[in-house]
């Protein structure tokens, strides 16, 4: 009985931590800028809310492009919009980190097929501390696509 009981306990507590460790990085709004045929980038947007520790966002994959790069979008006083690409993305605790248009944004860099038609794309997320987040992220059609509209 004791044996049952130690297994139940142990059970129980890896399922808690499982349920803690998957609601510790929130992900809203996520979606996919659609580009035209032929394009070569896309960009994805999203707003990641932290619930735990200070975490950082180090790694993020699709299936639908050969790499995916975390970037911000800057304009100087001359008006000229440039790009920077970020190796880690800081997420303190308690916070919500957005990947906007015009701002922080995650670069699909070498698309391996069309998105046109496409109604969402995988999404892998890795963090830091946090588990791993695997996700399907909607594509979206926006007015006036073309090429320069990625960040």
């Amino acid at each position: 009985m004791f044996k049952k009981i130690l297994v139940l306990s142990i059970l129980l507590m890896f399922m808690a931590h499982i349920a803690i460790s998957q609601e510790v990085m929130i992900i809203n709004d996520a979606w996919l800028r659609e580009v035209p045929p032929g394009s070569s980038v896309s960009a994805a947007y999203m707003t990641i809310q932290n619930k735990g520790n200070d975490d950082q966002l180090i790694a993020i994959s699709s299936d639908v492009s050969e790499t995916a790069k975390i970037h911000t979008s800057k304009v100087d006083d001359n008006g000229v919009a440039t790009m920077e690409m970020v190796n880690v993305l800081d997420i303190p605790s308690g916070k919500t980190v957005e990947l906007k248009p015009g701002g922080m944004h995650i670069m699909l860099i070498g698309l391996k097929e069309s998105l046109v038609g496409k109604e969402s794309v995988n999404l892998k997320l890795q963090f830091k501390q946090a588990d791993d987040i695997q996700m399907e992220v909607p594509v979206k059609k926006s007015a006036g696509n073309t090429h320069h509209q990625h960040n």
